[in-house]
């Protein structure tokens, strides 16, 4: 079988031709008669194509009307809009959703139809496509004939050089219901959970009520037997009865046990000038006010002459020391009342930290009175006595680094465990909760101003104080040849109350040559008024603030602003502390901060003189 050839348009037109005219046979054909039938040719090539147009045209039509129908009918809305967001295009269902018809539309600013609360939205939406690009999404409130709840999906595209925006319209509000049906649910679960949760408290409560009801009946019956006839506290028969139980209690809940052994200062001498019957009375009184200092699940009991035990029952470390000074205030309160010079030793210990058995902790506890009442706190937790002197603090010194020409201009002192055991908020809390911390701040204090003249550092000096230290230290002298400042953290501010107190102490030492820094700004406690009033030589802008400008532009702005505005209130600059990235360092330099500390710049270290 033949395979079909197809003929080209000039060849079917001459096929055509022929087939329409067939002239008489002869010799030859004249050069007119060759012309006409070149003209028929394309004559019939010209209808050939224009049948083809027709039928394209035809075709394109169709296709047109179905696009048309599809768009028109579409069950979402579909949007035109410029860079203003003027509706530029419409289908019939987008203006249906608008409750009007599209010639009314076309020109108008989309947002006339917006709820007022969700312009903004739009707006940010449809800045975010013309610039970003991509396909974008938010939700927004649509105040057309009927107000309905619409998701609104962007994409942008050129039309003639002019960017466009392509926006479908779909309508949620059904699944918005049904999202407000699921938050009424919640809360009103969340209520019912409440209120169960309030059922309870007041059933455990009620409980608590009734052990504790049961604990004065218990007490009730043996007070008679247990009691101390002088000052009223449990005596030690009742200690040996209850000791041992509460050990065993510990042992099953894993909670933490204390015994405070307590003794009067120079009791003795009170007894022995004033006589017996004085020293009973005021032995009474500071009995009763150890137990006003106590909760009621705690045990108190009289020891022996002028001691008095106390068992502190599911305690911590922190609340023994809150506990043994507040003792030591009411105590002296009793005092000066009496007009004496009345003081209390305290010594602690934990079971089963410092021992298993009862005697043991006794023991370590009667050691620890008397480390106590050597030492000026006059309160010792354990029989470990921890000694202040140059050997028990290592002082370090970081940089602080000039960011324009890489330069230090000085240093920060810090404080180290000389031992290498210990995290700085260990180290300090190690003496707090000995009740030495002042002790340490003021050992700190001198050691780093000491080291810093032993070593002839030049330049500036900053050192970590509160304004309790400086209230607490005696007057000193600038080191001639060096500018020190003291870092006062953003949260002495907080007590508004003693602002006065607190900007009188500032000047007295600004007086003796000192400079004043506000440390960790913006670390959650910002006191412009305490800012404006002390005007210190520098702010020293706190690592996490610096974070939050890093990971947040719009942080970063404000911050920028802020610190602008606060330069009026420095007279020697901003410092940016914890710098340890290139893009932290980055963000510094763009904030306008021209000083900088951090493990980037250098690492806190000992310094060679």
């Amino acid at each position: 079988m033949k395979s079909r050839q197809t003929k080209t348009p000039t060849e079917r037109s001459q096929a055509k031709l022929n087939g329409k005219n067939k002239p008489p046979k002869r010799p030859a054909q004249d050069e007119t008669s060759h012309l006409l039938q070149e003209l028929q040719t394309h004559q019939i090539e010209l209808e050939m194509q224009n049948e083809n147009l027709r039928e394209a045209q035809s075709k394109l039509e169709e296709s047109r009307n179905r696009y048309s129908d599809l768009y028109d009918f579409a069950p979402v809305g579909y949007f035109t809009f410029d860079r203003n967001g003027l509706i530029l295009e419409v289908n019939l269902a987008g203006a249906e959703q608008m409750g009007m018809e599209r010639n009314q539309i076309i020109e108008k600013p989309f947002t006339l139809f917006i709820a007022k609360e969700d312009q903004t939205i739009f707006r940010s939406h449809l800045e975010a496509v013309l610039q970003g690009g991509g396909r974008r999404r938010c939700e927004i409130k649509i105040e057309g004939k009927a107000p309905f709840y619409a998701q609104v999906e962007s994409l942008v595209e050129k039309d003639s050089g002019a960017l466009r925006c392509r926006t479908a319209v779909t309508d949620i509000t059904p699944r918005k219901r049904a999202e407000g049906e699921v938050k009424k649910l919640n809360e009103m679960l969340e209520s019912r959970i409440l209120q169960r949760t309030v059922e309870l408290r007041a059933a455990n409560q009620e409980l608590q009520n009734e052990i504790i009801e049961r604990k004065k009946a218990e007490q009730a019956l043996a007070r008679q037997a247990n009691l101390d006839p002088l000052t009223g506290l449990y005596n030690r028969r009742y200690f040996d009865l209850r000791a041992d139980e509460e050990v065993a209690r510990v042992d099953r809940t894993g909670n933490c046990l204390a015994i405070l052994l307590c003794d009067l200062d120079h009791f003795k001498a009170i007894n022995d000038s004033l006589g017996h019957q004085t020293g009973d009375r005021i032995l009474k009184a500071v009995a009763q006010t150890i137990q006003e200092c106590t909760r009621e699940v705690d045990l108190v009991f009289r020891w022996g002459g002028d001691e008095i035990a106390v068992l502190l029952i599911d305690t911590s470390r922190e609340g023994v020391l809150l506990t043994a000074e507040r003792i030591r205030k009411e105590v002296k309160k009793v005092g000066e009342e009496a007009q004496l010079p009345l003081d209390i030793s305290i010594g602690v210990a934990f079971y089963p930290e410092h021992g298993v058995t009862m005697d043991g902790l006794i023991s370590l506890a009667d050691r620890s009175l008397y480390i106590a009442k050597k030492g000026r706190e006059k309160i010792h937790i354990g029989d470990e006595e921890y000694l202040l002197d140059e050997r028990s603090i290592n002082v370090v010194f970081q940089p602080v680094v000039d960011l324009r020409s890489g330069q230090s201009i000085g240093y920060e002192a810090l404080t180290r465990d000389p031992q290498k055991k210990l995290t700085v908020p260990e180290f300090f809390e190690r003496y707090q909760s000995i009740g030495k911390l002042n002790e340490l701040k003021q050992r700190c204090f001198h050691s780093q101003l000491g080291q810093a003249q032993k070593l002839g550092l030049k330049g500036r000096l900053f050192l970590n104080v509160d304004f309790h230290l400086l209230d607490q230290i005696d007057s000193i002298s600038k080191p001639e040849g060096i500018d020190v400042i003291l870092e006062i953290s953003e949260m002495e501010a907080l007590h508004s109350h003693r602002m006065e107190r607190y900007l009188a102490l500032a000047e007295k030492w600004r007086a003796q040559g000192f400079q004043l820094a506000i440390d960790d700004f913006g670390a959650g406690f910002v006191s412009f008024p305490f800012v404006a009033q002390l005007v210190p030589e520098y702010v020293k802008v706190d690592r996490s603030t610096l974070l939050q400008a890093v990971s947040s532009s719009k942080f970063r702005k404000f911050l920028k602003d802020l610190l602008f505005a606060l330069q009026n209130y420095t007279t020697r600059g901003m410092i940016a502390e914890g710098i340890e990235t290139e893009q932290e360092l980055a963000v510094v330099r763009e904030l306008g901060v021209e000083l900088g500390q951090g493990f980037l710049l250098g690492r806190p270290q000992a310094l060679l003189s």
